[in-house]
């Protein structure tokens, strides 16, 4: 069954003014008027509530009042009457319009001077109903069988010319697509880079061992995969930072030793990896130091609030030891706070934070200012 145009139609009216494009239908609607004897033919095709008159012969003159940009002449769908045809997906043909009831009132009747019409719906190889191809003449008259299988033939020559114009369309369109997702994805690629090569630099900087190294690197990489991950899951826009947060937390037992509460808020891609490094380094260190430690009977709250005036996110990291576990890994938490993890919060978010080791645990406060307005 043959339907209205819909969004599976991509060409637009306004891609017709290119230079050649137009001189194609207006080929075909002269030889429209020739072969059918009349002074009118016309081809318009469907756009939101009106018509589109893309190529035209015998009309009267037109009013600037009713032109596209690229000054096609329109008509309201309820004031023409090849909407007819458009919208009933059928051909229309009348020998004398004034006499037919559903059309003697038509604005365009009257406006057009239409004695006798003639319309085919021009339907696109997915059953798009585009549009129509009309031909019509001052006073009424028998239209023959000949000069409906003329006007068939000439549409079947428009449907193709339609449709190798969309094609052409099309494929510009994924071509452009492609270069700019190209782009995207060498500017993403840049960043990840740097953010690998400033992990690797702060990371020897710490003064570990090899072995030490080695580990942390690995491990800082996978967190950005991590992100990297939630990106692509979001088109490259962002994440939201629960999912961050899961992340990085998961396999520590969200709901038991882990606890998380926070509005989901959209962080934009440029934060997000940033963010998500942030979280894998409180959690290093709570593995190293703190309640995430082995056999370590504590655990962690991770809160967080939104100021949207600000754009800024509130995160809180709080810590839970319990007996003599407390004591042991606050002394060995004294120097908590890696280079990394101060860059990140105070250069890369633009940020402020503060820590400090209480009898329960570490207490983590930072403020990370946004650098992409929330979606």
């Amino acid at each position: 069954m043959s339907r209205h145009h819909d969004s599976d139609w991509s060409l637009s009216t306004a891609d017709l003014r290119e230079p050649g494009v137009s001189e194609a239908f207006d080929r075909i609607t002269r030889l429209a008027a020739r072969l059918l004897r009349v002074p009118v033919s016309y081809i318009s095709l469907a756009e939101d509530d009106r018509m589109v008159f893309i190529s035209e012969i015998g009309l009267p003159p037109r009013s600037d009042a009713g032109l596209t940009p690229g000054g096609f002449r329109t008509a309201r769908t309820e004031q023409s009457i090849c909407h007819h045809v458009t919208a009933t997906g059928k051909p229309l043909i009348l020998d004398d319009v004034r006499s037919d009831p559903c059309f003697a009132q038509n604005a365009s009747v009257a406006s057009l001077e239409i004695g006798a019409y003639i319309g085919l719906p021009v339907t696109l190889p997915d059953g798009t109903v585009a549009g129509s191809l009309s031909a019509a003449d001052t006073k009424p008259r028998e239209w023959s069988e000949e000069e409906r299988a003329t006007l068939e033939d000439l549409l079947a020559i428009l449907a193709t010319e339609l449709s190798w114009r969309e094609e052409v369309e099309r494929r510009r369109r994924l071509e452009q697509n492609t270069r700019l997702l190209s782009r995207e994805m060498e500017h993403r690629i840049k960043n990840s880079l740097s953010t690998i090569q400033a992990i690797i630099l702060l990371s020897v900087r710490e003064g570990q061992n090899a072995l030490e190294i080695r580990s942390d690197l690995l491990e800082r990489v996978a967190s950005v995969a991590k992100t990297q991950s939630l990106l692509a899951d979001q088109d490259g826009q962002g994440a939201i930072f629960t999912d961050i947060v899961r992340a990085e937390l998961q396999h520590f037992g969200i709901g038991t030793n882990v606890v998380i509460r926070g509005p989901d808020v959209f962080v934009g891609k440029d934060d997000t990896v940033t963010i998500g490094m942030i979280l894998h380094e409180l959690a290093t260190n709570a593995t190293k130091h703190g309640a995430l430690a082995p056999r370590s009977p504590g655990g962690v709250t991770v809160e967080w609030e939104f100021d949207e005036a600000e754009n800024r996110i509130r995160l809180e990291w709080r810590e839970r030891l319990v007996g003599s576990q407390s004591a042991t890994h606050a002394q060995n938490g004294a120097g908590f706070g890696t280079e990394l993890l101060e860059t990140l919060v105070l250069r890369q978010m633009r940020g402020t934070m503060e820590r400090d080791w209480t009898s329960s645990g570490l207490f983590f406060r930072a403020e990370l200012k946004l650098a992409d307005p929330k979606r």
